[in-house]
């Protein structure tokens, strides 16, 4: 789920709003309080909550389980936040109440315009439009199958880069092209070919689709290319178009006759 604001309104992805701080602890601890089963206690949650921050908790803290676990999260470093939300996430799915926690969490981050969603999976996945998470699902479904098996370890590389937290960029849109030339070379049966050279040998495709997949070819020789000693420069936007146009290029190629 992706709570009530628009993808484009859902732009925080390099800091944990205070607030949003002390609503997932508000979700945790009330699902613990209130809830008719006895897993996750209060402590238990606190305890968590520390410890997955480093810090060693206090035996009975004199304020309560929810003030010290607050204190704890409101002076943690941002990244370390949703740590501890994947941390409670693992807690609640083994106490059969992830749903409950998933739930409060996701209306939390949208609330927030946090760019993240907690998934089915547990873990935490940069939200896209619809279009283009169904672009993404379908990408991975093909590469299901046996052929594309190092393509798919690729993809998913470039998957986990583009999800993390901070995003790692470079390594979003190095991984996608390999999965990308991945796919071309395994399609063309030119295992030793360079992206290049698979495209150049293709006609089966339009001319100016193939012109399209050379410009991408020459963007990653240019911005990200194996060996590259320049910084990487490409904006925030600039990664969102290279991630998405070599998914559309994974299904083009492996849907290709």
């Amino acid at each position: 789920m992706s709570g009530n604001l628009p993808v484009t309104q859902r732009n925080i992805d390099s800091d944990a709003p205070q607030p949003m701080r002390q609503e997932i602890l508000d979700i945790a601890f009330s699902l613990a309080e209130h809830g008719n089963r006895q897993e996750p206690t209060p402590d238990r949650i606190f305890r968590i909550v520390s410890q997955t921050l480093g810090i060693a908790p206090s035996g009975n803290p004199w304020a309560g389980f929810r003030h010290a676990a607050g204190r704890d999260l409101r002076g943690a470093d941002w990244p370390r936040v949703y740590d501890v939300v994947v941390r409670l996430a693992s807690e609640f799915d083994r106490a059969a109440r992830f749903g409950e926690f998933q739930e409060g969490v996701n209306q939390a981050l949208a609330g927030n315009g946090v760019v993240w969603d907690l998934s089915d999976g547990g873990r935490l996945v940069r939200v896209l439009p619809l279009a283009a998470q169904q672009q993404v699902s379908a990408a991975m479904q093909e590469l299901s199958a046996s052929r594309f098996a190092p393509a798919l370890q690729l993809f998913n590389a470039a998957k986990d880069a583009y999800d993390d937290r901070p995003r790692r960029d470079r390594d979003a849109c190095a991984n996608a092209f390999d999965a990308l030339e991945s796919v071309a070379k395994e399609k063309a049966h030119m295992p030793n070919a360079t992206f290049g050279q698979v495209i150049a040998q293709n006609t089966t495709l339009n001319a100016e689709v193939l012109g399209v997949l050379n410009s991408v070819n020459t963007l990653r020789n240019r911005n990200f290319g194996h060996g590259m000693t320049s910084a990487f420069a490409l904006t925030g936007p600039e990664v969102d178009f290279t991630y998405l146009t070599c998914v559309a290029g994974i299904l083009l190629i492996a849907r290709v006759p």
